[in-house]
């Protein structure tokens, strides 16, 4: 019923448009129009998610710097934001950020080094759960292994903030994980308990310095953010309005780009490779700009019992991928250059066996095992496992059948493709997969409770202090490992990555980090694509990079009617 609503509902929205044509947007010609597959999770950087949910935040809320990649040598660096100048202590047990002197809250209010302390304090709290929690467990800490606030986080005016470590810290991992512990005003949200922020995140305030601010939110339907006057963070938005629409159904946010009634297209996978040729020909005044290397598609194995978890947090073997064998023989299994060539074509994505993105050319580890195609490997692991046929030919083991659900999200027409795909190779070999889709918003929250015993989804895991957050044993305070992957090696590597070290040590590091995920399978890691993100030529300015499809959408200017 629930698809059926959201079907009629998208109708209704074209037809509403369906007179306008490709003039429709003179109706508003200063606002860029952008259409999403799906709503926003939160606005509020404590309790965010999904990566295009951060990217708003990053418009909305200060950051203390600005990242870049830098495409030719495939590093990030690092621009004053919030903070125009900091300094590392030698030993790289302390960084001081100065903060701008005239950057303001939206009400007027100065943006001060105790709107940072207090929001690290929210950031920490089990009560608030932020997905970003495990980012101050670098900073001092108490007996209990709490966080030393008193001694880690100084203020010692209002436009000084000194952070305090209880090791030697790589100065690329503070910077990338403190910048995306945004702070909220402290002015608005002292008098809301940490208790209470997650239950009333649907009434919280949405006040930043960046250079959007929010104007209204119609939660499923649409976004509209205008340019904030009083921001130098770095300046006042260039074009008047944004305003994010969500369409569910790919063929109508296609259908409305090329009739001119949004402006772009830039969620959940972009537009199909084989749509943009067709596009290229048909609509020239539209741009097709790929994001490359930044987005992975995998499934997710979950590594625990969901239920004895959720029942009393004990940690028991799924019945099913347990097993790294069994996590292996799927990868095999698995036709992943089809699922390329059927949808996306091989110019457009590359396979992968651990998280890493290929953009980091000079740590990829060439050496690992490649899990081709291969029906017979995979089911002479599953044999090796204990999973034989069955009288009706499906696999079994100790009278329990290999018979379990692939969720996925609806709304993205390439993991519905890959979905039927590893159904078919899966079927082949006696595993019954059946396909279950959920809504996006639905099978986040469903995939944090480890709900699913396979979960088909995606990640953008651009950058490596990133990767670096999606695994830990602790899994409950990471996350990303959805998958509930434990692995002391793993922890070890990814401690050691944490901190200052000479660039063959990193290199060293890095490669036991892609062995370890090559051989544990705790996912399928299935290929990193190219994201073909669609723009009308009356967007100007765009620039698109690994980092983020709105890392400049500050300057995002629309072309004048007369010219």
């Amino acid at each position: 019923m629930r698809k059926s609503l959201l079907a009629i509902a998208a109708l209704l929205f074209v037809t509403l448009f369906a007179g306008c044509g490709p003039k429709s947007q003179n109706k508003h010609p200063d606002t860029i129009v952008v259409a999403l597959s799906a709503d926003f999770d939160h606005l509020n950087p404590l309790l965010i998610q999904m990566s295009l949910a951060r990217e708003v935040c990053t418009m909305i809320y200060p950051s203390l710097v600005r990242p870049s990649f830098d495409e030719k040598i495939g590093a990030i660096s690092y621009q004053p934001n919030a903070a125009e100048r900091w300094e590392f202590a030698p030993d790289g047990r302390s960084v001081t950020f100065h903060l701008k002197h005239d950057a303001v809250w939206e009400d007027g209010k100065p943006l001060t080094s105790k709107d940072f302390s207090y929001s690290y304090r929210l950031y920490a709290d089990p009560a608030v759960a932020s997905s970003r929690q495990d980012y101050l467990n670098d900073l001092l800490l108490k007996p209990d292994g709490s966080v030393d606030f008193d001694r880690a986080v100084e203020t010692p005016d209002d436009k000084t903030l000194v952070l305090r470590f209880n090791k030697p810290m790589s100065e690329s991992i503070v910077l990338d994980h403190f910048n995306d512990l945004m702070p909220v005003a402290e002015h608005l949200f002292r008098s809301i308990p940490a208790t209470e922020i997650r239950q009333r995140a649907a009434t919280l305030p949405v006040v930043g310095t960046g250079p959007f601010k929010l104007k209204e939110w119609q939660r499923q339907s649409k976004l509209t953010l205008v340019s904030s006057p009083t921001s130098v963070l770095p300046h006042p938005a260039a074009t008047p309005a944004v305003t994010f629409m969500v369409v569910p159904e790919y063929t109508t946010r296609l259908a409305m780009l090329k009739s001119g009634q949004i402006d772009a297209l830039v969620s959940a996978g972009g537009i199909n490779p084989k749509d943009a040729v067709e596009m290229a020909r048909s609509n020239p005044d539209i741009s097709i700009i790929p994001v490359a290397d930044r987005y992975f598609d995998s499934v997710v194995w979950l590594n625990i019992d969901g239920e004895a978890w959720r029942n009393g947090k004990r940690i028991a073997p799924n019945r099913f991928f347990g097993d790294r064998r069994v996590r292996q023989a799927m990868t095999y299994a698995i036709d992943r250059q089809a699922i390329i060539d059927g949808f996306m074509g091989p110019d457009y994505a590359t396979i992968v066996n651990t998280t890493l993105s290929p953009a980091y050319t000079s740590i990829i580890d060439r050496s690992l095992p490649a899990y081709g195609y291969d029906p017979g490997k995979a089911l002479a692991l599953l044999k090796e496992a204990g999973w034989t046929p069955g009288p009706d030919g499906i696999l079994q083991k100790n009278g329990l059948k290999f018979s379990f659900e692939l969720a996925a999200p609806t709304g993205n027409p390439r993991r519905n493709y890959a979905a039927n795909i590893i159904q078919q190779n899966l079927r082949e070999i006696g595993i019954d997969c059946r396909l279950r889709f959920d809504e996006s918003l639905m099978f986040n929250k469903n995939q944090n409770q480890y709900r699913y015993d396979a979960a088909l989804s995606g990640m953008a895991a651009e950058t490596l202090p990133f990767q670096l957050v999606i695994w830990g044993s602790d899994f409950e305070k990471k996350p990303f490992n959805s998958s509930a992957f434990q692995n002391t090696d793993l922890d070890r590597v990814v401690a050691k990555l944490t901190g200052p070290l000479p660039q063959a040590e990193q290199a060293k590091l890095w490669k036991e980090y892609q062995q370890i995920l090559a051989n544990e399978q705790p996912r399928t890691f299935l290929y990193y694509y190219a994201e073909l993100e669609g723009f009308n030529e009356r967007v100007k300015n765009v620039k698109l990079s690994l980092l983020a499809t709105l890392g400049n959408m500050y300057d995002w200017k629309v072309k004048s009617v007369d010219n």
